[in-house]
Parts: C-alpha cells; sequence; structure tokens
C-alpha cells in the first residue's frame, strides 16, 4: 500500500514571518490529530557536531552519517547534497501526513506558500505553477496567481494544505525467485534513491524517468556476457 503525505514549502524573505507561520500551522495540524514533520532548508549550510565532541570525531573519521540517540529522541546529519525534502520527509518519517518545509524558493517542484510583509517584500519570487498560496499583510501588487491569506488565517491556510492532491511514493514490486515479497516504506524509499542514484549517472538517461524495470537474474549455468553460449 502506497503511503501518501501532503508537502509544502514556506517561502519568502528574510523577516517576513515564515518561521512564525510553520508553528502556527504546525499546532493548528497538530491540533486536527494530523502527524506533522517540519524540514528547514538552510541554504548556507548547518552542522550538528561540535568540535571535540564523540560526533564531530565520528565526522572527521569520515562516516558518511552521524546519528545521535537518548530516551529523549534521536537526530541524524547525512552527506546527501541538496536532498529532496519530501523523498527525505519519506524516508526518515514515513506515517507523516503533512511536511511542511521552511525555505527552498529554488527547489523545482515543490509546492510554495509564499510569504509577504510590508516594508520587507512586495513582488512575488514563486514560480506560478508551484505557487499555491500567498500569505501577506497587504495588497499583493498586480494581483496574484493563487489565493491570497492575511496571517492569522491560519486555519483557512492549513484547510488549502490538506486539500493539495497527495503525494504518493512510487508503486514498487520486489519479487524473488517468483514470490512478492513485503517492504515497509523505509525499504521502498532507500531502493527507489538507490536505484534513481545509479540512472542518474548514466547518459542518455532520462534523469526523472516515469518507470523503471530491474531484473537480476542469478540463475546457474548462463553464458557470461560476450561468451559462447
Amino acid at each position: 500500500m502506497k503511503n501518501a503525505m501532503r508537502t509544502v514549502a514556506i517561502v519568502g524573505h528574510s523577516e517576513t514571518g515564515k518561521t512564525r507561520l510553520v508553528v502556527r500551522l504546525i499546532r493548528e495540524l497538530k491540533g486536527r490529530g494530523l502527524r506533522v514533520v517540519a524540514v528547514k532548508r538552510c541554504s548556507h549550510g548547518f552542522t550538528l557536531d561540535t568540535e571535540g565532541k564523540d560526533t564531530s570525531d565520528f565526522s572527521e573519521a569520515g562516516a558518511d552519517g552521524v546519528a545521535m540517540v537518548s530516551p529523549e529522541g534521536w537526530a541524524g546529519l547525512g552527506k546527501e547534497p541538496e536532498a529532496e525534502p519530501s523523498r527525505m520527509a519519506a524516508r526518515l518519517f514515513p506515517d507523516a501526513e503533512v511536511v511542511l518545509v521552511e525555505g527552498g524558493k529554488d527547489v523545482r517542484r515543490l509546492r510554495k506558500i509564499e510569504v509577504l510583509r510590508a516594508g520587507v517584500s512586495g513582488a512575488l519570487m514563486s514560480r506560478a505553477g508551484e505557487l499555491v498560496a500567498v500569505v501577506s499583510d497587504m495588497p499583493v501588487a498586480g494581483g496574484a496567481p493563487a489565493p491570497v491569506f492575511a496571517p492569522d488565517d491560519v486555519s483557512r491556510i492549513a484547510d488549502l494544505i490538506l486539500a493539495l492532491e497527495e503525494e504518493n511514493m512510487a508503486e514498487i514490486t520486489l519479487e524473488v525467485d517468483g514470490r512478492e515479497v513485503a517492504m515497509n516504506p523505509f525499504v521502498r524509499t532507500f531502493i527507489e534513491n538507490t536505484v534513481l542514484g545509479m540512472i542518474s549517472s548514466l547518459s542518455g538517461i532520462d534523469p526523472e524517468p516515469k518507470k523503471i524495470s530491474l531484473v537480476i537474474d542469478r540463475t546457474e549455468g548462463k553464458a557470461a556476457p560476450g561468451g559462447k553460449p
């Protein structure tokens, strides 16, 4: 069964109120009983490692990922540049129903709610095809190609997010010796990302294929490639 979630980015210039809107949306959506994940996109990079701590030593030693686990929760840092927010959320939080991304104005095909604020920003910067709503405390110059909400219209903004078409994970079927194997969301996402990563390195191949078929035949006695039958 496919895992479904709605992902939307809250974008805009600094000091427009993006963080405040994300916090209020989390509270509103959680109040409706939904599982909500927040992703902060840091365009200038970040680190969770502190010099002199064990996690810093692990990173400096070349670890591809570092995680911290405690009775209160966990945190992790992976070396996957420009991870696509919805795929990353599906991998880390497979049960999420809503993913709110703060930032990501330059991420293609990511649905966006742009925040405007008088004296800080004026013109919209999001692509019309990606913009699903505008949150502004002033009239939008020249109009907007999407619904416009006031900053306090949190309930109506939440309604709009929940009305968005659900994003579904790719349908992946794994068969071993003719028997279909059940996979949880983490495994499906891992397989999808691994195969897509390999394909993206091949020349002449669409980097965003719609359907992929992979067969690994380990039947004994098969002729080696290039060998005689």
